[in-house]
């Protein structure tokens, strides 16, 4: 078993550094993974991505993208899509420069097509990517977002280039609260073990929910899922994953979670 645990950008305690402190941060928290969050914008070039990954790598600190939030690739514009791809082309891009294993991406939306016509054209649109990067389609928490955990699942059995990230809050929120049990956890877990991956990529925090649809981060304290049963899973288990904390505590919650999982707390 080996689980990596980091944060999802900056820690709190870091800010105002750069991506490289960032890293040593994490590392001297006793936490080894680190989630670039290119949300709003790819601030790295391929120069300082080097750097970066060459603190990473020193420091053993696992790394990871998180690919801008403003992507369709099942948009009624062709236009959108066609900027969709440049810009998950351009995360890869940078993701292989500072050897990040994954570029996590909002897949797209529904609008208004039927399941399997959306489905066609987010496979088709991932299919074209060629990088050492994967990509990483994530599971989305609400209703008119492609995203669920067997729509994940199906891309990830079909696209060679395709990982799942199993955001377990979203999971949680579009189901209506239906993570309830170690075995909720685990039978995700197993569903993209069985598919051959490894490590899972996963993201972890509270959910505020409502009608199927996600609302808001939480704490963990919040219990929305509860992440302890999580870490029972972990132990229990043999899982390769990288859980990262999106949590608006990211680092408090990172580390409590790396207690409930080492059993120190």
């Amino acid at each position: 078993m080996v689980v990596r645990i980091g944060t999802a950008g900056i820690p709190l305690a870091c800010k105002g550094g750069t991506t490289a402190d960032a890293v040593k941060c994490v590392s001297d928290m006793g936490l080894s993974a680190l989630e670039i969050e290119f949300v709003r914008s790819i601030y790295l070039d391929e120069k300082s991505a080097v750097k970066v990954g060459e603190v990473a790598r020193k420091l053993d600190v696992s790394l990871s993208c998180h690919a801008p939030y403003y992507i369709n690739f099942a948009s009624i514009k062709p236009a959108v899509v066609f900027k969709s791809r440049k810009i998950v082309g351009d995360a890869l891009r940078i993701a292989d420069a500072c050897r990040a294993g994954i570029v996590v991406v909002h897949a797209g939306f529904y609008s208004g097509r039927g399941d399997e016509e959306t489905y066609r054209m987010i496979k088709s649109a991932l299919s074209a990517f060629s990088s050492r990067a994967k990509v990483g389609v994530e599971t989305m928490g609400r209703q008119k977002q492609f995203g669920s955990v067997d729509e994940v699942a199906r891309l990830v059995g079909d696209c060679e280039n395709v990982l799942p990230v199993v955001d377990f809050a979203h999971v949680h929120a579009r189901g209506n609260g239906c993570i309830r049990s170690k075995d909720d956890f685990k039978g995700i877990l197993d569903k993209f073990e069985r598919l051959g991956v490894s490590p899972i990529h996963c993201h972890m925090t509270g959910i505020k929910y409502e009608n199927g649809n996600e609302k808001h981060h939480l704490p963990l304290s919040s219990n929305e899922p509860d992440f302890r049963l999580l870490a029972e899973v972990l132990r229990e288990n043999e899982y390769n994953v990288t859980v990262i904390c999106e949590s608006p505590l990211i680092e408090q919650d990172a580390a409590l979670f790396k207690g409930w999982v080492d059993l120190k707390n």
